[in-house]
């Protein structure tokens, strides 16, 4: 056998234009050599066995496929690379893996596969195949989510796809620390997954579940703090009760612990006067990013969508800077509407003094009405910072000001479940530094109130299918994280999907939507 270059053991480039492709299930693998000189290596049992196995199991699509290349990483990992391929410029399916020492899948990405967005979701099968596949793979003791949630991420090409996350034990405890999560379509496949090690501390350094309050006592701390909203639920195209918060609550004291964030609603009209038609078009948007944000666009580099990648619906435009501020945005393929716009990193000044809230929330509702809404129309707006007076672990001058709005449509004074517009502002930079537009279906003119039950009718409902789990919590605000979690009782992933019809008062089957943080 030829000795192959240090580039050749590091990732076997595979030729498919020389020599036919490598049907499924191989046993050899073609790769350059470094030399441009073809030589067979042959593709470890074990390896092939896993290839079958994810076929016939968890990734049929691998059917079309043939290995590229196998190679190791600096961990002994084993890393394939499969296509279906049959030359150079025929980019298709392709997916890549990465096994650990111990035959442990650690990552998979598969790309390019036809996704059926309209496809019905069988949530229970689906939710049970993920459960399935994070089982035979994750060799340590961990927690998975209770329920699946639904990816809304279309930046990532995430979107539609159901995703289950996982967690470590900690004295026999949940960890709310995710050391990994797996995507699947509705379609039953998996098309994603990763896990990895996370670093906790010792058993001694956090507080002991033994002295965890009862869960009778943590429920009912909960049900004093629970409250209620009537909502319009545009998938379900129904009115459904669903929490305003879900309260944690200290399992030392049974009390439920501050929140680090504020929030508060109120009901604005808009007037919105957005030309949406300068999304797409080059020209439009550097003159808009120029006017609105100041930047230079001469300065910054700018990359185009990928005209290679066919099958994504969504164009990403970007301009990066060396230093200061890169920007980039996100639009709909067909549409040329936005989805989502972000300004990222370091201003070149920030403000003398930060903006105050009522500052940030004009310059939201301008952002709104100036760039993003073309008509008049109602909405509850919901502001959530962090709150003035920040606890001990959090260090307030490292706390990033930032004010998020969320922009709920309102019909006959509901609101929908779901905000239409999601808008950021730093208040150090004094500007909107991201915009989200879902793509959820528009309310009905009018609601029909009638045959609602009330409220607290709702929340004994609710309580009644109340779920509660101890678990060790790291709080977050303003981009810090507490270095030692909190012994609490957290509502698990059945509570926080659970919503109730507003008619009947019975559990209606909803997701939560999942984006990537």
């Amino acid at each position: 056998m030829k000795k192959r270059s240090k580039m050749a053991v590091l990732l076997l480039a595979a030729s498919v234009l020389a020599v036919p492709a490598v049907s499924f299930v191989p046993a050899h693998v073609y790769a350059y050599d470094g030399k441009s000189d073809l030589e067979i290596i042959p593709l470890p049992e074990d390896m092939r066995e896993l290839l079958v196995d994810l076929r016939e199991d968890y990734v049929p699509a691998l059917s079309e496929m043939h290995v590229d290349a196998i190679g190791k990483g600096s961990n002994s990992e084993t890393i394939i690379s499969l296509s279906d391929k049959k030359n150079v410029i025929t980019a298709g399916v392709s997916m890549k893996l990465v096994v650990d020492a111990r035959g442990n899948i650690t990552s998979l990405e598969l790309e390019g596969t036809e996704r059926d967005k309209s496809k019905k979701w069988d949530k229970k099968a689906s939710y049970q195949k993920l459960k399935d596949f994070i089982r035979e793979q994750v060799p340590v003791s961990h927690v998975i989510d209770t329920q699946p949630m639904l990816s809304t991420e279309r930046r990532a090409q995430l979107d539609q796809l159901a995703v289950v996350s996982f967690y470590p034990l900690l004295n026999d405890v949940w960890v709310k620390k995710e050391m990994g999560r797996a995507f699947i379509d509705a379609s039953g496949q998996i098309v994603r997954f990763h896990q990895e090690k996370v670093k906790l501390p010792l058993s001694s350094e956090v507080a002991d579940p033994k002295k965890a309050v009862a869960p009778e006592k943590a429920k009912s701390e909960w049900e004093n703090q629970l409250n209620m909203q009537l909502v319009y639920d545009t998938a379900a195209g129904k009115l459904v009760y669903q929490p305003t918060e879900l309260p944690v609550i200290d399992a030392l004291t049974g009390e439920a612990v501050p929140a680090v964030h504020m929030k508060k609603s109120e009901v604005l009209k808009l007037k919105g006067y957005a030309d949406n038609s300068i999304w797409g078009d080059r020209k439009k948007m550097e003159k808009w990013l120029e006017t609105t944000f100041k930047l230079r666009i001469n300065t910054l580099s700018f990359q185009a969508p990928s005209e290679k990648v066919k099958k994504r619906d969504t164009d990403l435009y970007e301009w990066n800077a060396r230093m200061y501020q890169s920007a980039s945005v996100l639009v709909d393929r067909k549409t040329k509407s936005l989805i989502e716009f972000r300004l990222d990193g370091t201003a070149e000044q920030e403000l003398e003094k930060p903006l105050q809230a009522e500052e940030a929330m004009a310059l939201a509702r301008e952002f709104v009405e100036k760039h993003l809404l073309g008509k008049e129309q109602s909405f509850v707006v919901t502001e959530t910072r962090p709150i003035d007076h920040l606890p001990g672990w959090a260090d307030q001058n490292l706390v990033r000001p930032i004010y998020s709005y969320a922009f709920y449509p309102q019909s006959s004074g509901i609101p929908a479940k779901s905000p239409l517009y999601t808008v950021e502002v730093d208040a150090k930079k004094g500007a909107v530094v991201t915009a989200m537009v879902s793509d959820s279906p528009a309310l009905p003119a009018t609601l029909d109130q009638s045959g609602v039950i009330g409220q607290e009718k709702a929340k004994q409902a609710f309580l009644k299918n109340l779920s509660l789990r101890l678990a060790y919590d790291y709080p977050k605000v303003g981009g810090q994280t507490a270095a030692t979690p909190q012994l609490v009782y957290l509502p698990t992933a059945d509570t926080e999907a659970m919503q109730l019809d507003a008619a009947t008062g019975e559990v209606v089957d909803g997701w939560v939507e999942w984006t990537e943080s």
